[in-house]
């Protein structure tokens, strides 16, 4: 896999993963059709290559490079194992009043003095 066939399929996995996080439409078509789905963002497999769709794997930290070698093995191995991250909720956290004070609107503080575009 040449550096530009990785980067195409990088960017594809990477919008078709936030597209299911995001759609829940888009996630029960995932479900129904997984090769049409990769299709749709064109990665495109032989009919011989069987697509196995892994969802919200317990314990394990999505790893890019497995997706990626799944990907390049797959019309040599016969199948390609599309993993599919669980989307994990942003912990809820309350911030210090000395947390809150360092925070103006997204800005460091000490950069509110003035507008921000003066400052870059």
């Amino acid at each position: 896999m040449t550096n530009v066939d990785r980067a195409v399929f990088v960017a594809a996995y990477s919008r078709l993963v936030a597209d299911v996080w995001a759609d829940p439409a888009k996630e029960q078509a995932l479900d129904r059709d997984p090769r049409g789905f990769l299709a749709g963002y064109g990665l495109h497999l032989p009919e011989e290559v069987q697509v196995r769709v892994v969802r919200d794997v317990a314990d394990a930290d999505p790893d890019l490079e497995v997706q990626v070698k799944s990907w390049e093995l797959a019309e040599s191995s016969g199948a390609f194992v599309l993993f599919v991250p669980s989307l994990l909720p942003v912990a809820e956290a309350e911030l210090a009043e000395d947390e809150m004070d360092s925070v103006v609107a997204g800005l460091d503080s000490s950069c509110a003095c003035c507008c921000p575009c003066c400052c870059t």
